[in-house]
């Protein structure tokens, strides 16, 4: 037997109970990922600064300032890439809850209905 050919038949209402659960299940991770986040941002505001100058600056009667730098401003390297993955973490778990609720709303439309699932559309609605 081929199991990419196999089909599971699941009724609409069966199938928005899962999609259903796909919803919260993205919309808890998408309030953890927008607080975190957050967390983040504020974090990067009020620690995540760095000012580095150049020693050299500071002493007035230095030889040649030609040697001293000016200052440069970063943002910890650690703090933009925790930004960088919240973010994206957010935008990932937005298009899951929009993609879940585009179905929820086609198969409220059905009622009881049958539907044959392939192996990826069962993981899409049932998988972890």
């Amino acid at each position: 037997m081929n199991r990419d050919e196999w089909k599971f038949t699941y009724t609409a209402d069966k199938l928005l109970e899962a999609a259903s659960a796909k919803i919260a299940f993205h919309s808890g991770r998408f309030d953890w990922w927008s607080a975190k986040q957050k967390e983040v941002e504020d974090k990067i505001r009020s620690e995540g600064i760095e000012i580095d100058e150049s020693v050299a600056a500071s002493v007035s009667n230095y030889a040649s300032n030609s040697y001293a730098r000016g200052p440069q401003v970063n943002i910890r390297n650690d703090l933009v890439r925790d930004l960088q993955e919240c973010v994206g973490k957010v935008t990932e778990h937005r298009g899951k809850i929009r993609d879940y609720d585009a179905w929820s709303q086609v198969l409220a439309s059905q009622g009881s209905t049958s539907f044959d699932l392939h192996q990826d559309d069962w993981l899409f609605f049932f998988g972890k």
